[in-house]
């Protein structure tokens, strides 16, 4: 079957009762959250969750209807950087076993007799839902496609013409396409959003997706005579230099209190003020403890950031488009500081070591930070304006009414 005949419709049988079907990725944090933070606000015999790898464990874990389906693209990392030469010659079948892995979905939402299917990062489900002819939803916090693959070669250029086909399908097939984000002008993924009308026109900002209420995270225990300072680095080895840095900042400057989250070992002596974590189980009550937090600009985290009121100090990874965009409009909407990493690139600062980091430019936007109100100020604005939106339960409610168009009559 050609990609032309992908989304042809079929009439699927009636549907018996309203049930909503998330199809999340598992390639970030930040699908999985979304799926839990709507799920709760649906009775659990009325929701289905299909996701795979760690993301289909949490969702059991939290004791929610769950069904595994298959990976749709894997990405390859070289040097710890994503690696999109490689990654095209790892999925040389992708596009070809595309209609597998709709049939897959087809068979969950026949068998679960699903009224209504939303899709975060999965593209299979649209489709689905397409040639059954049931209502589906996009949510993204991206829109834009080719873009992201400017600064590759002209093969992978020519990838991304045809990725960008396949993706232009996948939201032209949807009802809608829910961003998690804050409406503009405060929308933090504006620039990786389509600017094309035929895609703003079917857009509807729903806010922040978490998978907690800000009044239910129970902050960590600090020390109150001493400013916090979390880093949540993750534990991919090309922020090993971001670790190193962090590291070197925290020794001097002994009057702030460091938790650091990371799967690293540090090259040299850690000082008294750090406390290292190579994993917690939510970063949430650090996040909500902290006077200030240092990340990547994942959006997932951000929106978590914001929902608590909380500042930061991002460090988007290398060649990552979307975190670069992502941190730019953190630091233009008033809640951040930005360093890259070519801002931590200085001589060898430990003894016996390779590697070459700098505390300098990430101590500047540290005390930056702490020492300016208005960041925080500005954080706390955001969070009331996602008090005020509810977004998941707003969202949650406005998926219970699609579920019902093809049951109402």
């Amino acid at each position: 079957m050609s990609l032309l005949q992908i989304g042809k419709r079929k009439k699927t049988a009636p549907m018996l009762r309203q049930r909503v079907y998330l199809s999340a990725s598992s390639e970030g944090f930040g699908h999985s959250s979304r799926a839990l933070a709507i799920a709760r606000y649906l009775p659990k015999d009325e929701v289905l969750i299909g996701t795979y790898k760690y993301a289909y464990e949490r969702v059991r874990d939290a004791g929610y209807p769950v069904v595994p389906v298959s990976q749709e693209f894997e990405f390859v990392a070289s040097e710890g950087l994503v690696d999109m030469s490689r990654t095209i010659l790892h999925n040389p079948n992708s596009l070809f076993g595309l209609n597998q892995l709709i049939q897959e979905e087809v068979d969950i939402i026949r068998a679960n007799a699903i009224s209504l299917v939303v899709a975060d990062g999965r593209i299979a489900s649209v489709l689905a839902a397409s040639r059954l002819d049931i209502p589906c939803l996009v949510v993204t916090n991206q829109s834009a496609f080719y873009p992201f693959f400017e600064r590759e070669s002209e093969l992978v250029k020519l990838f991304g013409r045809s990725f960008e086909w396949v993706m232009k399908l996948w939201l032209c097939s949807a009802e809608e396409i829910l961003i998690p984000d804050f409406p503009p002008p405060d929308t933090i993924c504006l620039p990786n959003l389509s600017q094309k009308h035929q895609v703003k026109k079917r857009t509807r900002f729903v806010g922040p997706l978490v998978a907690w209420k800000a009044d239910e995270i129970q902050p960590i225990a600090r020390d109150s005579r001493k400013p916090l300072v979390v880093a949540s680095l993750g534990g991919h080895a090309y922020r090993k230099p971001l670790f190193d840095a962090v590291i070197k900042t925290a020794a001097s400057l002994p009057e702030i209190a460091f938790e650091v989250i990371g799967g690293f070992e540090p090259e040299g002596p850690v000082s008294a003020n750090v406390r290292l974590h190579r994993s917690v189980p939510s970063a949430a009550p650090y996040f909500k403890a902290a006077d200030l937090v240092i990340t990547q600009a994942g959006h997932s985290t951000a929106m978590e950031l914001l929902t608590l009121g909380t500042p930061c100090v991002v460090v988007p990874d290398s060649n990552q488009i979307e975190q670069e965009n992502n941190a730019s409009r953190l630091a233009e909407l008033g809640v951040a500081r930005l360093v890259n990493y070519g801002q931590l690139e200085s001589r060898n600062l430990w003894p016996g070591s390779e590697r070459s980091v700098s505390e300098s430019a990430l101590k500047e936007a540290l005390l930056a930070v702490l020492e300016t109100p208005a960041y925080r100020d500005r954080a706390l604005e955001f969070s009331q304006k996602a008090r005020q939106m509810n977004s998941a339960a707003v969202t949650a409610a406005y998926l219970s009414d699609f579920a019902q168009r093809l049951l109402a009559y």
